[in-house]
């Protein structure tokens, strides 16, 4: 093989920074290799984050390099130990908070209030000085033929932008979720106005644009035409190697077990489907003594109680199960023990334009999945491989009829696609294939390469 080029990849979450974001950086990192490339990594330097996996970074080869950038801080750190309590301990009567703590809240919530007027165009802009000025260094010792950006957050777009000005190289810039186009938007006139103009100029300085889903593709090319030199199609997806015995986690043998591994927040929550297993219950379709769900990773986001609050109003603290952050593996193998595999999805129009990175995941389980997704590319590939049963997320009697025939079909000990035995494996991992990670990470190197020759 002919000397490997090198990439750099700018992507601000990333080991030990766990959560949604990370993998797909994370396996174009591991994977690289094979193809012929050399990989660098410009991260942020190691700090607090919600979700946090160190276990990860063991999956990189020695060749990887990481470089990593300090970050400033707009608002203190929260204290990570006091962010949750376990389910079912005592609450403790908090003392008066001191005049200085009060001042010091009352200037942490004027902070909050002014954040989205002040960084811009995300959280993360305050990373940039010092990830540009890591990144000349890098560029200036290091050979790099492309800077590959991912985003979010969209802050790794404008140093990709910043560098591949200054340096002779081809810039990729990668889209797990859009911009402008994206459904959590500030909703800031002036500020939409700015962003707008800051990715029109990001679009026209790319050599080449990639994303993970046919509709962004398809919305991007919309917007900018021409503008877009050349847009492909990577999606995301699961690593085979990760499911290499797998030991399950947690196992529930004589409940129907329902998983859910990763972040809730306002927008994408179980509330619902709480409810509705509860009125499944109620009306006797269900034994409540049969019946399990486990949530690993954020339940509710710091600051919030509505998760939790919702089980304890409804009774379901028998049957629900919070278990906190999980390491990769483990929150695999809780996937692996499940019976039924919940992917919760946001509840705003346009998110059955977004694919769900868990969904990749769950392919790779081969357990039923049981999706609360708006109406998608999401819900289609569910469909066409026959994955499970999908529920809007906002009708609560579809969610009971699909959560309730998946109970049905677990107690009849029957499988949900009597038609995907051991014989149909081949023919399912070949038509599967465009979204296992080395597959992808193929397809980037090879349009890496055709951008330099």
């Amino acid at each position: 093989m002919s000397q490997k080029k090198s990439v750099l990849i700018i992507c601000y979450n990333f080991p030990p920074i766990g959560g949604g974001g990370v993998p797909r950086p994370l396996k174009m990192a591991k994977y690289l290799g094979e193809f012929g490339w050399r990989v660098h990594i410009l991260t942020v330097d190691p700090t607090y984050h919600v979700t946090s996996d160190p276990s990860l970074l063991a999956q990189l080869p020695a060749s990887v390099t990481i470089h990593r950038a300090k970050e400033k801080n707009f608002l203190p750190r929260p204290n990570v130990q006091q962010t949750s309590k376990p389910q079912g301990e005592a609450s403790t009567v908090p003392a008066k908070p001191s005049a200085v703590s009060q001042v010091k809240r009352g200037v942490i919530n004027l902070l909050k209030k002014v954040k989205p007027y002040l960084l811009i165009p995300d959280d993360q802009i305050l990373w940039y000085p010092e990830a540009v000025k890591k990144g000349r260094e890098i560029m200036h010792r290091e050979q790099i033929d492309v800077i590959f950006s991912t985003s979010g957050p969209v802050t790794n777009h404008l140093i990709g932008q910043k560098l591949a000005q200054e340096f002779p190289c081809k810039w990729v810039i990668d889209f797990r979720d859009p911009w402008t186009q994206n459904m959590h938007r500030s909703g800031i006139a002036w500020r939409d106005r700015l962003e707008e103009r800051m990715e029109a100029k990001v679009m026209k300085a790319a050599d080449a644009v990639t994303t993970v889903t046919a509709t962004f593709a398809k919305n991007f090319r919309k917007k900018y035409g021409d503008t877009i030199k050349r847009l492909e199609l990577i999606y995301n997806g699961f690593d085979r190697e990760d499911f290499v015995n797998l030991e399950p986690y947690l196992e529930q043998p004589d409940k129907f077990h329902a998983v859910y591994a990763g972040i809730l927040y306002q927008k994408r929550n179980p509330r619902l489907l709480l409810a509705a297993i509860k009125e499944l219950i109620d009306e006797g379709l269900v034994d409540r003594s049969q019946i399990a769900l486990s949530f690993a990773g954020v339940f509710d986001y710091p600051g919030y109680t509505e998760n939790a609050d919702c089980v304890r109003e409804l009774g379901l603290g028998d049957v629900v199960h919070v278990l906190g952050n999980l390491k990769h593996k483990e929150a695999l193998g809780l996937m692996k023990g499940g019976d039924a595999l919940l992917l919760i999805g946001d509840v705003t129009p346009d998110a059955g334009a977004y694919i769900p990175g868990k969904l990749y995941e769950y392919m790779g389980i081969g357990n039923p999945v049981l999706a609360l997704n708006m109406p998608g590319e999401a819900t289609e590939i569910i469909q066409e491989f026959r994955l499970g049963q999908v529920a809007n997320p906002l009708d609560k009697e579809a969610i009971k009829q699909a959560y309730l025939k998946l109970y049905q079909e677990w107690k009849a000990g029957k499988q949900v696609d009597e038609q995907s035995g051991p014989q149909k494996e081949a023919e399912f991992a070949d038509r599967v294939k465009p979204y296992e990670r080395k597959e992808q990470a193929r397809q980037l190197a090879q349009l890496m390469d055709e951008l330099m020759n």
